[in-house]
């Protein structure tokens, strides 16, 4: 039976005793935090809208996809949207669900929901007070040499980013050559 050791606003931490094949027991800790959206955001040009943003937690300024938790009673779609406005200030005509990960399975129950977003439009970003972003828009060629060069250390973006170029553009490529023939 899980214990709760703490509960914040977002995140709560229990622990539980697991029973190994050898009948020793084991104390555990879980993490349970909301669940979560992230967005690939890619403009008619082809860029990909990224942040770089202060993170607190390892004090230092790192690149990453728009993301963001789902509140209590939103769809995953509608809190992808929300984040994408909030912290970029675009809008998205269309938000295609791609993938659903788990960050550390191990420890973390969080579900995190990848979505596509196109048809974009610039608009104004509305940071949350905790929030220290600038919203760069680069070529997917440059992402990807940022990822390959340790530049890119966030596994959600890196994720989400090897996503859409190893399936999304692939798929786009393979059926343009299907389509000339």
């Amino acid at each position: 039976m899980d214990r709760l050791v703490y509960k914040g606003k977002i995140l709560s931490v229990f622990e539980y005793t697991l029973k190994g094949k050898d009948k020793k027991r084991t104390l555990m800790v879980k993490v349970k935090e909301n669940d979560a959206v992230v967005i690939i955001p890619v403009k008619s040009d082809g860029k990909v809208v990224l942040e770089r943003q202060y993170r607190h937690v390892i004090g230092r300024w790192i690149y990453e996809l728009p993301a963001g938790h789902v509140d209590k009673g939103e769809s995953y779609r509608s809190a992808a949207l929300r984040e994408l406005k909030e912290e970029t200030g675009y809008s998205a005509r269309s938000m295609k669900r791609l993938f659903v990960g788990y960050p550390a399975p191990g420890t973390y129950a969080q579900k995190q929901v990848f979505f596509l977003a196109s048809g974009l439009e610039n608009g104004h970003a509305n940071l949350e007070d905790d929030e220290l972003i600038d919203v760069h828009e680069l070529g997917l060629k440059k992402v990807l040499e940022m990822i390959k060069e340790n530049r890119i250390i966030d596994s959600k973006t890196i994720a989400g980013v090897l996503y859409y170029s190893d399936n999304i553009l692939k798929e786009k490529f393979n059926n343009k050559m299907r389509n000339r023939h």
